[in-house]
């Protein structure tokens, strides 16, 4: 039989009436699934809401993550940056200290040179001295010698003149008056170096103002500067063209060009020992000249340079002084003692 309209009408008019009816027509219509999807539904939907709860925690726990990420990246930028400024700091400080440790080389370097200059200079005194002291002593020797053999025939005249007691005393006090002389030779031998040079410096000096046609005002003296040093000759002179001057001449036995510069300036460019030289009477204008009895090369440059003469013994004067104002301290311009 077909189930037409009306039926399908009459059918709800029934469910109205017995409510129910509707319960057992759902189940007899409805798939169990289907009767039980609301309750999945709610199930469903309180689990999506606990998803939505944790997803919510989770991106706060992430975002968390990311700042506490962005934040270490910050640090670890800051950390790199001072690493990078300290790293810089560190290789400027390593680099000035080996600068200062090349400077202090070439320092220690050229001071060893100095020192083995300085040494080598003293060798070569040492020697000149050494020679000059073996020639004195030479020189004693035979002083000694004749001194006995004069004693000698000293002791022979005293045997004959034994028969004269007046003449005999005589002949004592003759060899008394030798032993004198014997041990003052003996007690001078001791600073004989110095005075030989300024002998020889005095002997050459004199030839070389004869060479020029000058003439020595007076004798030839030393002059100490307290405090500062000594002037080994000092005397006056007339030049050839009438003009008078002094001449300061500072002995060495070897001239190097270091005495020339510490005549200069310990002497004539000190105002103390210029004071000193005006308190004696020295006025200008003044001819310095360094004497010696040998000399380094170099020095002849030097006393060029410094305006200084250079007189060597047995070699004469080989660079010509010039005068000096001892007021100015320094050489008069234009002015020009004499030619070598």
């Amino acid at each position: 039989m077909a189930f037409t309209v009306q039926d399908f009408e009459d059918l709800l008019r029934l469910l109205d009436q017995h409510p129910q009816w509707r319960e057992a027509l759902r189940r007899r219509l409805l798939t169990e699934e289907f009767l039980e999807s609301p309750k999945v539904l709610r199930d469903l939907s309180d689990r999506v809401q606990k998803i939505e709860l944790l997803m919510g925690d989770l991106i706060e726990t992430v975002k968390g993550l990311a700042e506490s990420v962005a934040a270490l990246a910050e640090a670890q930028r800051r950390h790199y940056e001072e690493f990078v400024a300290h790293r810089a700091e560190a290789d400027r400080r390593f680099a000035e200290l080996a600068e200062a440790q090349r400077r202090h080389s070439e320092e220690l370097a050229a001071l060893r040179a100095e020192t083995d200059r300085r040494l080598a200079e003293v060798r070569e005194e040492v020697a000149a001295a050494r020679a000059e002291a073996d020639r004195r002593f030479a020189e004693l020797a035979e002083a000694q010698r004749r001194t006995e053999e004069q004693l000698q025939k000293l002791s022979e005249s005293h045997q004959r003149l034994s028969e004269s007691t007046v003449r005999m005393q005589e002949a004592l006090q003759d060899l008394g008056e030798f032993r004198e002389q014997t041990k003052e030779i003996l007690d001078r031998f001791g600073q004989v170096i110095g005075p030989m040079i300024e002998e020889r410096m005095i002997q050459a000096l004199r030839e070389w103002v004869a060479e020029q046609g000058g003439t020595l005002l007076g004798p030839v003296f030393s002059v100490t500067l307290d405090g500062v040093g000594e002037v080994d000759g000092v005397a006056q002179i007339r030049l050839q063209d009438g003009r008078e001057v002094w001449v300061l001449v500072s002995a060495k036995t070897k001239v190097w060009p270091r005495s020339i510069r510490e005549f200069v300036n310990e002497v004539l460019k000190s105002p103390t020992a210029v004071a000193m030289l005006q308190a004696e009477g020295i006025q200008d204008p003044v001819m310095p000249i360094v004497f010696g009895l040998t000399l380094d090369r170099r020095s002849m440059k030097a006393a060029q340079t410094s305006h200084v003469g250079l007189l060597i013994s047995a070699q004469g004067m080989l660079v010509s002084p010039v005068l000096w104002s001892l007021k100015d301290r320094e050489p008069i311009e234009g002015e020009s003692d004499t030619s070598s």
